[in-house]
């Protein structure tokens, strides 16, 4: 009764893993409820892109997706990924690198490359009417670097450091996109270096307004040859507006950045993935005039990533090399798999110990059992040692107990465990022989009686 019991357990435990298993798998690799994207300054392309970003992922992931609106720029962008506040974010690269080069990388979540997304173009804009032709005309005047957590800012103490200034040599002013046009426009502001996308919204209401001209950037093949991340860019002549008059009015030489979509490493790869085969789908791009992306594919989107890829951007990019199993579901079952681990090899244990148990359980029947047998056997060496004496009703008693024996022996095990256990193979040998030595015994002493009874007859 006990080994049919142990066994419907067994079987309704593997009947219940095809339907346990996918339930924790999917526990584990569902996608959360919610999910903050991080955007940036307004009027910039971030807060574009984000938005869009968002729309997508609510509509094909069906996932609330919240926006992190008006963040200062790349750094602190950065630093709402590395807090855990938000999932995704838009960052320029190198931004960390020049404005904090001292950062501590000991945080618990780490940012982790997902895509480039487009170029974001130095332009430098200068005040119409300012008088300022080159770099050395800089010196003493407002010159807008950006927001003090942007890549504008970044960007900006390079190009100082290309044109061989200080940032102590300019009036230097820490402005949005929006307070720097409209301290152009008030006539407040000398120049800006503003660090963004082809497509943001104030760089074509800065040519609208026509308050501002923008400049080359002398030697800015010499400035990119000195750093890897950025790349030269041309602006073409009406770029920003063609009627009625060109803006800009010629070509302008200058340097780009590409931005990047990042998260960080305490995302789901499963998640990452996603996000990462809507963000490249060729209706993101088009929708959102990613022509770079649109060209290139994935070697542009992979091109030059400051931080360590993540597992699901890795897996969009490259399949083959996606795992069996997600590494989010693998770590986050780590515990869950040495506990049943640790729970099987317990159950082989308790198992190898009760079967011990049950041995010497058998074992102690079996020893009363053969003591005795061979108290039987004792018993019947000194019957039928003389001629002439009846002893066969002793020996009847005798084979009848050997009888009970072996009938209460084979009540206790089954065909299996004579197949298996020796020593109940054994006992039942010894009582065979022991039997067939007893009936030899009676049989001769019942002959030697008739043969006593008939030369008794042939006497008479």
């Amino acid at each position: 009764m006990r080994k049919t019991i142990i066994g419907i357990g067994i079987v309704a435990a593997l009947a219940t893993l095809p339907f346990l298993v996918p339930a924790i798998y999917h526990q584990f690799t569902a996608f959360p409820k919610s999910i903050m994207i991080a955007s940036g300054p307004q009027e910039g392309q971030y807060q574009q892109i984000a938005a869009d970003l968002a729309k997508e992922i609510e509509s094909q992931l069906g996932i609330e997706v919240k926006l992190e609106q008006e963040t200062h720029g790349s750094l602190d962008n950065l630093r709402l990924l590395r807090q855990g506040d938000v999932d995704f974010a838009l960052y320029q690269p190198g931004t960390e690198r020049v404005l904090d080069p001292e950062h501590s990388d000991s945080s618990e979540f780490q940012p982790r490359f997902v895509a480039n997304v487009y170029p974001e173009v130095t332009h430098w804009f200068v005040r119409r009417g300012s008088g300022i032709k080159t770099p050395g005309d800089l010196v003493g005047r407002k010159v807008a670097l950006g927001e003090k957590t942007s890549g504008d800012y970044a960007m900006s103490k390079l190009l100082l450091k290309h044109f061989g200034l200080k940032e102590s040599d300019v009036d230097a002013q820490y402005l949005s996109f929006v307070d720097v046009r409209k301290q152009f426009a008030a006539g407040e502001l000398d120049a800006a270096f503003m660090t963004l996308g082809t497509h943001a919204k104030t760089l074509t209401q800065l040519a609208e307004e026509e308050t501002c001209d923008l400049l080359t950037i002398p030697y800015a093949e010499a400035f990119t040859r000195k750093l890897i991340l950025p790349s030269p860019y041309t602006i073409p002549a009406g770029m920003y507006d063609s009627y009625p008059s060109a803006f800009p009015s010629d070509d302008v030489q200058t340097i780009s950045i590409r931005a990047s979509l990042l998260t960080n490493n305490g995302v789901d790869a499963n998640l990452v993935e996603a996000v990462t085969s809507i963000f490249l789908s060729e209706k993101f791009l088009l929708a959102n005039d990613l022509g770079d992306l649109v060209d290139g594919g994935k070697a542009v989107a992979m091109q030059k990533p400051e931080f360590e890829m993540h597992p699901g951007a890795t897996a969009y990019y490259d399949p083959e090399l996606k795992p069996l199993l997600p590494t989010d579901f693998v770590e986050a079952t780590e515990g869950m798999r040495s506990f049943l681990v640790s729970s099987l090899i317990a159950v082989f244990l308790l198992f190898r110990w009760y079967a011990s148990v049950v041995r010497r359980r058998k074992e102690h029947w079996l020893d009363q059992c053969i003591k005795s047998l061979l108290e039987i056997e004792r018993r019947q060496v000194d019957l039928d040692q003389k001629s002439g004496t009846d002893d066969c009703t002793r020996l009847q008693k005798l084979l009848d107990e050997v009888t009970d024996l072996r009938q209460g022996a084979l009540r206790k095990v089954s065909a299996h465990d004579l197949s298996d256990d020796r020593a109940a193979d054994c006992f039942l040998e010894m009582c065979h022989a022991l039997s067939d030595k007893i009936n030899a015994k009676i049989t001769r002493q019942r002959l030697e009686r008739q043969f006593e009874e008939l030369g008794g007859r042939l006497g008479k």
